[in-house]
């Protein structure tokens, strides 16, 4: 099984209110955050909100990966399918340039025998 990847805590950098954590990241040269917000009704526990919000930040970079491998996939199986085509291609002109390379030959050999 492949080995997950994941960003480590110190990767975020952590905002927080009175009832709010926001954890921000980067990818792709864009900002991503993820919030963590605490009901009024419950304590607020900064470490848990901090977990959570990098959690959710991981989750939508996790998602932004899966989209941009989804999409070079899709354009590496494009270029497979194109490049495996022009081998096909180049394969039947092979074989057709033999072909006419050999009645080509047999030609001359006739008309060699004939003189």
């Amino acid at each position: 099984m492949r080995k997950m990847f994941e960003y480590p805590m110190e990767k975020y950098r952590f905002y927080s209110t009175t009832n709010k954590v926001v954890a921000v990241s980067t990818y792709g040269g864009k900002t991503v955050r993820g919030v963590a917000k605490c009901d009024p009704k419950d304590s607020f526990d900064y470490e848990k909100g901090r977990e959570l919000a990098a959690a959710r930040c991981g989750l939508k970079i996790a998602a932004k990966r899966t989209k941009r491998a989804d999409n070079q996939l899709k354009k590496s199986v494009a270029a497979f399918a194109k490049a495996q085509k022009h081998m096909e291609d180049m394969n039947e002109y092979y074989e057709d340039a033999r072909v006419s390379e050999r009645n080509a030959k047999m030609k001359v050999d006739k008309i060699l025998r004939t003189m």
